[in-house]
């Protein structure tokens, strides 16, 4: 310390004399060893940084040293800035969610970004999802700065962005305590619902619309995975003149409210698809809000209460794939399905048609219990029940049913395959109790199956082409069943009519 006081003082006394021999600003102090000394051994003062309040991996509950300077716009980041901060509004905030491979396995979840500019996606991945998921919070602002930036993979995300965030070991993230934040609240841009006809598939839109039927859940299995999924068909109508139908998947279509009348459901980023026509779904990118507190909803809401009720709508939706859907699907005989020649895509189709017999035999069978499973099982012993795709043996099984019965039209009659869900609600029991009943009184379970017979419903049925030995011939599955709604009977009739006068 004694040598750097030394050589500084000379390079000071030396730089004075030379470069400012008589000129004296202020007042100046003689430069002592005292001085000298006290300087070197000062303690440099702590720097006041947003990065310094995540240190320990927090989120800051306010501003470190006010509002930071040098917001930018997010349209204007790109993958070559490293020094910005963008004060964003988060308006959808993933689930969790996993991953395993043959590299490894981990964690992620992902947010929507929105400012006065534009929208940016947000990843963060497995350290990430525990220093930051629980803290931040669908709806609020925040200061973000130091994350990396790349192309946008266009597979995973609807926002119309060419880049993308993914968090880092230097990400910053601070929450604005600002009231008025000046950050909108979502961007939405409006599709008319009979412009989904120009839409290409498999793309995003957003769409808006009333609420003028809402399915019942519906259960199914994914073939490639075998998980157990839900579902719910939601048919939407806006002042177009046209209606579709969008499907909502998983808690959405859980927790979708079913005592509500009418409401208005807006979709930002719903999925386009064109098998059947066109129809929707909300997927992991879509944003689903029911009854917002927008204009374009106040709007629609007005119109349909005054009057857009009674106005007929184009159904977009003719027909759609997965097993599912509401009951707007085209209305067929039987006749008109097997002069249709079905060929590799199957045929959905609406028919009011009455049971003229059902088969008891073979109508369920002992499955595994397992809720991603459905084989049927073979029974070891008295209380070993072995599933081959498990590759387990369970101490009990669950039933499950595969009704077959005889519709009957105006025009003819078909052999149709109810099973599980469509024919627990068909014969109105559950399969295990059914099962009970055939196991303990024989009396009673054939009651319960011939209560049925010369009902009459309106089903929705998959129709499809199967060859077996050369010889073609058409199998019928019931999607769903619902009991005859005679209103909208008699408006669809009424409506044909007026089709035939021209």
């Amino acid at each position: 310390a004694a040598s750097s006081s030394a050589l500084w003082k000379q390079w000071y006394q030396r730089r004075v004399r030379v470069s400012y021999p008589e000129q004296r600003i202020g007042n100046p102090v003689k430069l002592t060893e005292e001085l000298i000394q006290a300087e070197v051994n000062k303690t440099p003062a702590a720097v006041n940084s947003v990065s310094t309040t995540f240190s320990t991996g927090g989120l800051a509950g306010a501003t470190p040293g006010g509002t930071p300077g040098n917001i930018y716009p997010i349209q204007s980041l790109n993958p070559y800035q490293n020094k910005w901060t963008i004060k964003a509004r988060v308006t959808k905030k993933s689930d969790i969610r996993t991953w395993s491979n043959a590299r490894g396995e981990g964690k992620l979840f992902s947010l929507e970004l929105i400012d006065d500019s534009g929208e940016i996606r947000c990843t963060g991945f497995t350290d990430a999802v525990d220093k930051f998921y629980n803290l931040i919070e669908e709806g609020q602002v925040y200061y973000i700065s130091r994350c990396s930036l790349k192309t946008a993979n266009k597979q995973y995300t609807a926002i119309k962005n060419d880049y993308e965030m993914t968090i880092n070991n230097d990400t910053t993230i601070v929450k604005c305590q600002e009231v008025d934040t000046g950050v909108p609240q979502i961007k939405l841009d409006f599709t008319k619902i009979a412009d989904l006809e120009s839409c290409e598939n498999n793309s995003f839109v957003d769409i808006i619309g009333v609420a003028t039927d809402i399915g019942d859940i519906q259960s199914l299995t994914a073939r490639a995975s075998g998980k157990q999924l839900t579902k719910r068909e939601v048919k939407l109508q806006d002042r177009s003149g046209a209606a579709v139908n969008l499907t909502l998947w998983g808690k959405e279509a859980e927790e979708f409210d079913t005592a509500l009348t009418n409401p208005v459901v807006a979709v930002k980023a719903a999925k386009v698809s064109d098998f059947g026509g066109r129809s929707l779904s909300v997927s992991f990118n879509s944003t689903l809000q029911v009854n917002p507190d927008i204009a374009p909803s106040h709007e629609l809401k007005g119109w349909y209460e005054s009057g857009g009720k009674n106005e007929s709508a184009r159904q977009m939706s003719s027909s759609q794939g997965g097993g599912g859907g509401s009951m707007d699907t085209p209305h067929r005989t039987f006749t008109e399905i097997k002069e249709a020649n079905i060929r590799d895509k199957p045929e959905y189709f609406c028919n009011h048609a009455a049971i003229v017999f059902d088969k008891k035999d073979n109508c369920m069978y002992q499955a595994c219990p397992s809720s991603d499973c459905n084989k049927k099982v073979m029974q070891e012993s008295a209380s070993e029940y072995r599933c081959e795709k498990c590759d387990k043996v369970y101490p009990s099984f669950k039933y499950r049913l595969m009704v077959t019965v005889k519709l009957s039209d105006f025009t003819g009659n078909e052999w149709v395959t109810c099973f599980q869900d469509t024919a627990e609600k068909l014969l109105g029991i559950a399969a295990d109790d059914l099962g009970k009943l055939k196991e303990s009184n024989e009396a009673e379970f054939d009651q319960a199956m011939n209560k049925v017979n010369f009902s009459s419903h309106n089903f929705k049925i998959r129709a499809r082409l199967e060859t077996y030995m050369d010889e073609s011939r058409l199998k019928c599955t019931a999607v769903s069943v619902e009991p005859i709604d005679c209103l909208s009977y008699s408006k669809r009739l009424v409506d044909e009519i007026k089709a035939l006068e021209g």
